[in-house]
């Protein structure tokens, strides 16, 4: 037990300025931190596996995550990029992936996200406030049509 009741406090002042001192050294690099997964959710509710996504190269650089949703006729995907602007973002779709590679300054970030069927050409993009929104029109299901 302590001998005097603020000798606890002072040790937990203490056990605070070493961790608040350890976490600002550890995040004062400048540097994102971030980590970031990949998936789509279909109508369906089962998760899609695309075969080769992860075959696509990677700079090495930061991978935000990619949020991807699906709203009537449109595939949103949304992904925040921190310091860049929006001459720095390059996008490029492969297949059935869409490919984000951006310039932050000091930081380069380089994602995918897996899309369904989407028409490429009707690809819109938003940049504002660190935050990208992209917007596709789906392409219409080849089962849906009725072929005479």
């Amino acid at each position: 037990m302590y001998e005097d009741p603020q000798d606890m406090f002072r040790k937990m002042d203490r056990l605070f300025s070493h961790l608040f001192a350890q976490m600002t050294s550890d995040f004062s690099d400048g540097d994102p931190q971030a980590s970031g997964f990949h998936t789509v959710m279909p109508a369906g509710g089962m998760q899609s596996q695309i075969p080769g996504l992860h075959d696509i190269p990677c700079r090495g650089s930061t991978r935000p995550a990619v949020e991807v949703h699906r709203h009537g006729n449109e595939v949103k995907a949304v992904t925040e990029l921190p310091g860049t602007t929006k001459d720095g973002i390059r996008l490029n779709v492969q297949g059935p992936a869409l490919i984000i590679d951006a310039d932050g300054g000091h930081v380069q970030y380089h994602t995918t996200a897996a899309l369904p069927p989407v028409d490429p050409v009707s690809m819109q993009a938003s940049f504002k406030n660190g935050v990208l929104e992209v917007t596709f029109k789906i392409l219409p299901d080849m089962s849906d049509e009725n072929i005479s």
